[in-house]
């Protein structure tokens, strides 16, 4: 059964992008995976995504995309790691660490090849909270607290921040901010040079 979901959430990646990315023809060839995407609503009977099968076919996508993103990014995984990696997690992925993958990659907006991802909600919370509270590291003053909410910067920056372990949801405390940047983490005092504060971006607490 579950081969069967994979199938059909792969050919509905397909459609989304030879037929709205690409703006190609595209024909089902299997009458067995048509009939199901037209019993489960997705597709109508001239084998066009329907407005369920269109948000269906971008969760799919955001997912697929947000992995390749966390493989190459993070991981460091090979071009071809990324892909095949990718097109397993798009289907085992949940809401709540698709939206940890996407806060912890800054909300990426394309994949590694200059594919558009799809935004998600956190996405759009996360605009609300950088135009409102969210700052950076390096505005905040000795004494004052901020939880992180997201990091930035290219993948040698951001792999440098998860590698001392400030991730999105710590609480972070400065220190001093002369003549080093000093921040505290739980019990831990970390030193940090302002390119890496600059990446972090934090909700005052």
């Amino acid at each position: 059964m579950r081969k069967n979901g994979e199938e059909l959430e792969n050919l509905l990646k397909e459609i989304y992008v030879r037929t709205v990315e690409n703006e190609e023809s595209f024909e089902i060839e299997d009458s067995r995976l048509r009939e199901e995407l037209r019993r489960l609503g997705y597709i109508d009977d001239h084998g066009r995504l329907t407005e369920m099968g269109l948000e269906r076919a971008k969760k799919i996508i955001r997912l697929h995309r947000l992995a390749e993103r966390l493989l190459h990014d993070v991981l460091r995984a090979s071009e071809h790691e990324v892909e095949s990696s990718a097109c397993r997690f798009e289907h085992v992925i949940s809401e709540e660490v698709e939206e940890a993958i996407c806060t912890l990659l800054g909300h990426p907006t394309v994949c590694p090849h200059g594919r558009e991802i799809p935004r998600g909600e956190c996405c759009i919370r996360g605009e609300e909270e950088v135009k409102s509270l969210v700052v950076r590291l390096t505005s905040l003053s000795p004494g004052e607290e901020g939880e992180i909410k997201y990091l930035s910067g290219d993948e040698d920056i951001i792999k440098k921040i998860i590698s001392i372990g400030l991730l999105p949801g710590k609480r972070i405390r400065v220190l001093r901010v002369f003549p080093t940047f000093l921040v505290q983490v739980g019990n831990t005092q970390i030193a940090l040079d302002e390119k890496i504060g600059e990446a972090i971006h934090v909700m005052r607490v």
